[in-house]
């Protein structure tokens, strides 16, 4: 197995994020829960900021 670069390893965890939350906003709208969509919107926006911050250190 390649070893990664921090970037990589960084830009693996900011993708995972993403993912949950897009689908924990996807549940919390579902449910009509603000508090859950709010916490959901955090998480999203800290994987964007992480995904950011890997790209730009390549």
């Amino acid at each position: 197995m390649p070893q990664l670069s921090p970037a990589q390893r960084t830009a693996s965890t900011a993708r995972i994020l993403l993912t949950a939350g897009v689908l924990f906003v996807i549940e919390a709208l579902a449910r009509g829960s603000a508090m859950r969509t709010a916490i959901a919107g955090a998480i999203v926006a800290v994987g964007g900021g992480l995904l950011f911050a890997a790209k730009r250190s390549d």
